[in-house]
């Protein structure tokens, strides 16, 4: 059963904290680390349950994905989450600079109507398309919201894409806007828009800046203003992409066996402090 698995492990990876499998886990006495996605719950019918998770985090190993994570738990370690390699395939040489991009879940907290208020106010998108891909209960609305500002015919709706077709659309695009109005844990896809040779625009929005670094255009969360003068300045035939050189530096971070490692290091240091404390005192 769990309970025994627990007890002859060396050390519990557990992502994320589940209060189902936490007893369990603290009657086996093995230590236990903990990769936190997301804050825990403060508000709403989860309250409760976020209050007592946080009590729990005192007692554990705590690995959160940014040092904006970090704020939310006692003693964290703060790695990086990896992006997909394979993002990094050969870039196309004919982006067109007037192509802006959108990938990610259709729901408000991500921001679609502030990019689409934006893009319909930008001087330099005039001329623009922006692409939209993923879907969401907020499709409709976004749909209908497009049609409102008159700009329906430059917005196509791709639905939701996997993988490869995602970083194919994303190479296709010079500009890829991140424009989330909550506060983001970490952000992949800007690692991925960035892999994939997009100028990055980003909001200022929890772990985003953080996982672009100084590669990215950036806005204040909401602020549709902000995000039009972001992309007159992205469509500027004066705007450089960051270089090569500087991508690969910036990603190289977040690459799959460099995160393995570090979370290798730290269940190796869990595990080595609970045989220490166990170790019987020298005669």
């Amino acid at each position: 059963d769990y309970y025994r698995a627990a007890r002859d492990a060396d050390v519990i990876l557990s992502a994320p904290l589940s209060l189902r499998r936490y007893p369990a886990q603290a009657l086996s006495r093995t230590p236990l680390c903990i990769a936190h996605p997301v804050p825990f719950p403060s508000s709403g019918r989860q309250r409760l349950a976020g209050q007592i998770k946080s009590l729990v985090s005192r007692h554990v190993v705590n690995i959160v994905p940014s040092t904006y994570m970090a704020g939310h738990f006692p003693a964290p370690v703060v790695i990086y989450n990896p992006f997909d390699p394979n993002a990094l395939a050969p870039k196309t040489v004919d982006q067109d600079r007037s192509n802006v991009i959108f990938v990610g879940r259709l729901v408000p907290e991500k921001g679609g109507n502030v990019l689409l208020e934006a893009f319909a106010r930008a001087r330099a998108a005039n001329g623009a398309r922006l692409t939209v891909v993923g879907d969401g209960p907020q499709r409709a609305a976004l749909e209908l919201q497009a049609d409102r500002l008159g700009i329906a015919d430059r917005v196509r709706f791709t639905g939701p894409l996997r993988g490869s077709e995602v970083w194919a659309q994303m190479r296709s695009h010079r500009i890829m806007v991140v424009p989330s109005t909550w506060e983001e844990p970490f952000g992949i896809v800007a690692l991925e828009g960035l892999a994939c040779g997009c100028r990055m625009i980003v909001a200022e929005s929890g772990g985003l800046p953080e996982a672009v670094g100084p590669l990215a255009l950036s806005f204040a969360r909401g602020d549709v203003a902000g995000l039009a003068d972001c992309l007159d300045r992205a469509l500027s035939p004066d705007d450089q992409l960051p270089s090569d050189e500087a991508v690969t530096a910036h990603l190289a971070q977040f690459q799959p066996q460099r995160i393995a490692a570090q979370y290798l290091a730290i269940l190796e240091a869990a595990a080595r402090l609970v045989r220490l404390a166990a170790a019987p005192e020298p005669m």
